[in-house]
């Protein structure tokens, strides 16, 4: 038998339910229960979910989900954010383009599609470099976010096979293709740049 108190000083007496058989007599005995018996439950990986920028490629429609989180928070609150910029660049995984995104309005790369949704963490998200445009005297640099899996990481080829055709800055110059090289260890992360 089970007993419960409350704050009042009541006692509530609960025991086992049992089967009863209306207009017959009780169920056969119960089964015991063996107090050193336990089920054999798979092990389950724990998963939670992270807020994401849902941004929507301009090329071919497909979402692009970047962490919050990982890219800094350039579009979050002036407190919260840890790098600034109006833009930023990630490549399409379907497409294989590289766009501009961007939460705030009248800037290069802003859809009224683009939100922010909460997802599973897929892989990682890296900064692989930070864009410069061809005007000399621009000082508006855009990160290029790429996500990265950790079952196919990223290699030269892939980078190679990229796109980047109307490729800008915040303010509409056209940016500078990164050079690939073949030594350089991807993916590059440039901690200067960060506060």
């Amino acid at each position: 038998m089970g007993w419960l108190r409350d704050e009042s000083g009541y006692v509530l007496v609960m025991g086992r339910p049992r089967l009863m058989v209306v207009g017959g007599t009780a169920v056969a005995k119960e089964q015991p229960v063996k107090p050193g018996e336990v089920a054999a439950k798979p092990a389950v990986v724990a998963a939670c979910s992270v807020p994401h920028y849902c941004f929507f490629c301009s090329w071919c429609g497909e979402q692009v989900l970047l962490p919050t989180d990982r890219l800094g928070s350039p579009f979050g609150n002036p407190d919260a954010r840890r790098i600034e910029a109006q833009s930023i660049a990630s490549v399409c995984a379907k497409c294989k383009h590289i766009s501009n995104y961007s939460m705030f309005r009248n800037c290069r790369g802003f859809d009224t599609r683009h939100r922010l949704v909460h997802a599973q963490r897929k892989g990682d998200t890296v900064l692989l470099n930070w864009l410069r445009c061809e005007e000399p005297l621009c000082v508006k640099p855009v990160p290029l976010f790429v996500n990265t899996l950790p079952d196919a990481p990223l290699e030269e080829a892939d980078a190679a096979a990229w796109y980047w055709d109307e490729l800008t800055c915040c303010l509409g110059h056209s940016a500078r293709q990164i050079p690939l090289d073949p030594t350089m260890q991807l993916p590059l992360r440039s901690a200067s740049w960060l506060r």
